[in-house]
């Protein structure tokens, strides 16, 4: 085998009588990968999931599996889709170094396209049971193991979860290698369906007696369903129901009831009332009962509100601002909480510059932020122009100018009409404020409000768009097609309008035409997934959306580009959810 594997690299020749078509079509394609044929290269990912469904149901099918091999040179691996080691068993210390040595350990990715022909990639780019034992490996280095890897399936999605792979020493493995790793794969697989199973079953049952308990709207939701009841589906429209999903997703995974407010593209302000379902202690996911929110005349006038510079109308926005502007006309000081880029220091600056006040800004958490800008702030706020204090990131402000900060804002609100400001408003983040570092500051602030992130107003992306995008324009006229800002809506935007707007402002400089269509928007808008891709998942549906726009939506010429399979470029662009319009 030697030899042949010599043979194959001297000429490049895609047959090799006395080679397995398994082999050799993989080497073929770690030549188009352009694969190190000496040293392994595979790629590292700090952020793997070790609490994935998959990793919880192998745990003890792979500690058992460790005690019977114990003894033997085998270690034990376990990858996700992608090829990514997730946990890995070995008692063979020598086995164990000699795998440190070509990175095939936890966090590093054994995909074909990083290592060439082994157990773990060549069983996920076949998706069948792979043995590739010594020289069959297109690496040097790996030549001298014998690795088995075998799929392991979702067994209620139907997709490909992962690889359980068995490797060891070329010269020590037995003949039933490959027959064991199947055997294990299918073990695990059993074990994710009892998983999967209690936990759906444990959630149906508490969904059933949610409706037969009353008539209204009812939804339950986990990682892998999502049950809406009839009444649901006559109340609200496809757009709402998607938006009350969003929702419920958000809470699904919280161990404690709660109810939210959820303002819909409709207009439609809903409260979803969660419970969470448990199976035995672990989360089973959750129930949610919604209803319509009546909102009183007071609070819609207020909400008519439009703030200079600003741009929404979804009633959770509006009724934001219109808090914000209240705080300032009856003289609290206010905390805008929420995630990062949701438009808090916006609200504060609109609102001070509707009521015409000069503002002064201090970013909290700068390093140039410590005890000696306190006296020039307090001097700021003396002035006959009494100013509008804007206090960002008060949440990472260093705790030991925490006490200095804590007398300044005693000594504005015992003396407001000599040297206060006219109006202090602090930003902070979505997670709670610790009290024990910063509870004694946060009290002075009589009024909170949270600001939505744009998920949960999803429809104000129809007024955002045009809104940045006429700050980016100049002399140009820019404007989007409908195909476009349907495509923004459909994503979940972590990075809030902050994200919206990098976007558009990158799609706009690359821009030649003066209309901005689906195809003109980065890689990471093309596609459309619920769940959070890894590093690793992230670089690789960049490359494919790219490669689609380059040769016009094709995917086989897509798929030759990048050294692919046509099946593994359809599975990549099922898995990260990339949209039609590329394809």
């Amino acid at each position: 085998m030697r030899d042949l594997r010599e043979r194959f690299l001297s000429r490049g020749s895609p047959e090799v009588p006395g080679v397995r078509d398994v082999i050799t079509a993989s080497w073929q394609r770690a030549l188009e990968n352009r694969v190190d044929v000496e040293r392994p290269e595979p790629v590292y990912v700090s952020d793997r999931d070790e609490e994935s469904l998959l990793a919880h149901s192998a745990a003890p099918v792979l500690a058992n599996l460790s005690e019977e091999l114990a003894g033997h040179p085998t270690a034990i691996l376990l990858t996700d889709a992608n090829g990514l080691v997730v946990d890995r068993l070995s008692t063979d210390r020598a086995l164990t170094a000699g795998l440190d040595q070509v990175s095939l350990a936890p966090g590093y990715s054994y995909a074909e396209e990083s290592v060439g022909t082994n157990g773990i990639g060549t069983a996920l780019e076949c998706q069948k049971s792979v043995l590739v034992s010594g020289f069959e490996h297109f690496n040097g280095e790996l030549t001298g193991f014998e690795c088995a890897g075998a799929p392991i399936v979702h067994p209620v999605r139907g997709h490909l979860a992962g690889v359980l792979d068995l490797t060891s020493w070329a010269d020590a493995s037995g003949p039933l290698l490959l027959t064991l790793a199947r055997t294990t794969a299918k073990r695990i697989e059993e074990a994710m369906l009892a998983s999967t199973g209690a936990r759906e079953l444990s959630l149906f049952r508490e969904y059933l007696a949610a409706c037969q308990r009353g008539s209204g709207a009812v939804l339950a939701v986990n990682q892998d369903v999502v049950m809406v009841n009839s009444h649901a589906e006559e109340r609200y429209d496809v757009t709402d129901r998607s938006a009350l999903i969003t929702h419920a997703t958000d809470l699904a995974g919280s161990a404690k009831p709660a109810t939210v407010l959820a303002d819909l593209p409709s207009g439609i302000s809903a409260r979803l009332e969660y419970r969470p379902v448990y199976n035995g202690d672990v989360l089973a996911g959750g129930v949610f009962r919604v209803k319509n929110q009546t909102v009183s005349r007071r609070t819609s006038a207020r909400a008519e509100l439009q703030l200079p510079g600003l741009a929404g109308a979804s009633p959770a926005w509006r009724q934001a601002c219109a808090a914000a502007d209240a705080s300032l006309g009856g003289g609290q000081w206010l905390a805008l909480s929420g995630e990062t880029g949701v438009g808090k220091a916006a609200i504060a600056r609109a609102v001070a510059l509707r009521h015409g006040r000069r503002q002064v800004v201090v970013d909290c958490a700068s390093a140039d932020v410590t005890e000696d800008w306190l006296p020039a702030l307090a001097e700021e706020a003396a002035c006959s122009d009494p100013p509008v204090v804007l206090l960002r990131h008060l949440d990472a402000l260093d705790e030991t100018v925490l006490p200095a900060l804590s007398d300044l804002f005693t000594a504005w609100q015992n003396d407001p009409a000599q040297h206060a400001p006219a109006w202090v408003v602090a930003t902070v983040g979505s997670e709670p404020v610790d009290p024990g570092i910063h509870g004694a500051v946060m009290a002075f602030f009589a009024r909170k409000i949270e600001v939505p992130p744009l998920r949960h107003r999803i429809e104000d992306v129809q007024r955002l768009v045009p809104h940045l995008l006429a700050r980016r324009a100049g002399s140009r006229s820019l404007s989007a097609s409908d195909a476009c800002v349907r495509q923004l809506m459909r994503l979940p935007w972590p990075g809030n309008v902050r994200q919206l707007d990098r976007v558009l402002a990158a799609a706009a400089h690359q821009l030649h035409g003066g209309v901005l269509d689906v195809a003109d928007l980065p890689a990471e808008c093309r596609t459309f997934t619920r769940r959070r891709l890894t590093k690793l998942e992230t670089i690789e549906r960049d490359a494919i959306v790219r490669s689609l726009a380059a040769n016009r939506g094709s995917k086989e010429r897509a798929a030759s580009d990048l050294g692919m399979s046509r099946a593994t470029i359809y599975r990549k662009i099922r898995a990260f959810g990339i949209v039609d319009e590329m394809c």
